[in-house]
């Protein structure tokens, strides 16, 4: 069936970054553990989903059948998988709330445990694939979805929603996060990109000058130079009116912003403010290897 295709090519997807990581030393070997504690409930909710549709189709035109569209909303997100939620391990930080099982109603989930919503970003959840707003690009003044400049090339990101930089206090605290980013980066580095820093602040274009952001929001590529596509601001409503804010739909504050960590395949690592450099320095620490110098 369908569905079945559509989970078992998330399976590959999912061992596939994986065993990469590995091989090129990217990422410790322990990580090859968790296709299985992440990808098994996945198949045992496809299983019991499956048996729930063919009771369904089995019965026949009834008075239940003329519900169609509302008993396929109970598991149409599950399926297009994006509203599969990861548990807790070395590749997915636990959250200060507990998890909660889904009750297999309109939310997609089908028995999946769902992840409650962090403080510092209420409508992205740990453990599920990052959700994918307009912004616009500080650089060239286009309207883009955040998944277009996320390929799946293997690389980590880290996605700094600044909040209003226009304050003094909040632009030298991204400043100084650049600086600890940087590091981080380089503490990484491999000839291949390992850790890319994305910055989405909640401005207009013109409230921000690109060159006065630290350099890890503008890297340098020894290929092809300066990288100035890493900075967006959340006015992509001024240029498509409707669209509305990145920000409020994320469930980001302009005064807090927030820090959260994208694995290789866009699911939701760590999410924390932009203070705690710590925890995900802890983080990157029981997952990666260190580049030798």
């Amino acid at each position: 069936m369908g569905q079945g295709m559509n989970v078992s090519m998330q399976d590959a997807y999912n061992l596939g970054w994986k065993i990469g990581s590995v091989l090129t030393g990217t990422a410790k070997r322990e990580i090859l553990s968790t296709y299985n504690t992440e990808r098994r409930p996945v198949a045992q909710a496809l299983i019991k989903l499956d048996k729930k549709m063919s009771s369904f189709y089995a019965d026949g035109p009834s008075q239940e059948s003329q519900d169609y569209q509302a008993f396929r909303d109970t598991f149409s997100r599950f399926l297009s998988g994006t509203f599969v939620t990861y548990e807790p391990s070395a590749l997915v930080a636990a959250s200060v709330q507990a998890p909660k099982m889904a009750n297999g109603n309109a939310d997609g989930h089908v028995g999946l445990p769902e992840r409650e919503h962090t403080r510092s970003a209420s409508e992205i959840r740990l453990g599920q694939r990052m959700p994918s707003h307009k912004v616009v690009c500080q650089a060239e003044s286009n309207v883009v979805h955040l998944a277009q400049v996320l390929p799946s090339n293997g690389c980590w990101r880290v996605m700094v929603f600044t909040g209003d930089i226009t304050s003094t206090s909040r632009f030298e605290a991204v400043q100084d996060l650049g600086a600890n980013l940087e590091t981080l980066a380089k503490q990484y580095a491999r000839p291949k990109l390992v850790l890319e820093v994305l910055l989405i602040h909640s401005g207009t274009r013109d409230d921000v000058k690109l060159l006065d952001l630290h350099e890890v929001y503008h890297p340098w590529d020894d290929t092809l130079g300066w990288d100035y596509l890493k900075v967006f601001s959340d006015d992509a409503d001024s240029l498509e009116p409707g669209i509305g804010s990145a920000y409020e739909k994320y469930g980001i504050t302009e005064e807090a912003g927030c820090l959260v960590i994208l694995r290789p395949d866009q699911h939701v690592s760590y999410i924390g403010t932009l203070e705690e450099y710590e925890a995900p320095l802890r983080f990157f620490e029981r997952v990666l290897r260190p580049s030798i110098v």
